[in-house]
């Protein structure tokens, strides 16, 4: 119990393994390996890196300074830039200088970024497999069960 390899290779061992709901540890272990599959696959289909996926998708849900993209990445802003690149150099998104802010460039989906963005969401084949197989209740459940974790104070 507990020590099972999970979807993205990993065992759960020592502390992890006794402590704490093991088997829920293991789950999203199972959830987001499976999950970064299914998106980068997606990605992949669409010509772009997982990476530069995702920077389209926080672009098309608002423009976004790339100081604040690289926080959801969990990186330094110049990490990003070859991939802020690539994507306008396929037109995807452009540059545009904050209103409230001169001195600072937002990262703005182009129309075309909007549509791809919206694409990659549509094509996620497991997401959209998984999501659509559940019932009502269970789906509420999985929403109640997110909102727990993600929503919860620290």
């Amino acid at each position: 119990m507990g020590t099972r390899p999970s979807f993205t290779g990993e065992t759960l061992t020592g502390e992890i393994a006794r402590g704490s709901f093991p088997e829920i540890r293991r789950a999203m272990l199972d959830f987001v390996g499976a999950y970064l599959l299914d998106f980068e696959t997606a990605a992949q289909q669409a010509g772009l890196t997982l990476a530069q996926a995702r920077v389209l998708g926080f672009a098309a849900i608002r423009p976004s300074s790339m100081k604040d993209i690289a926080a959801q990445f969990g990186c330094d802003p110049s990490n990003l830039t070859a991939k802020v690149d690539r994507l306008i150099e396929l037109g995807l998104v452009e540059r545009r200088s904050d209103p409230a802010d001169g001195r600072v460039k937002l990262i703005a989906a182009t129309p075309d970024g909007i549509a791809a963005s919206a694409a990659l969401c549509h094509s996620r084949d497991w997401l959209a497999d998984v999501l659509g197989s559940l019932t009502g209740d269970e789906a509420r459940t999985i929403q109640t069960a997110f909102d727990l974790l993600v929503n919860r104070p620290a």
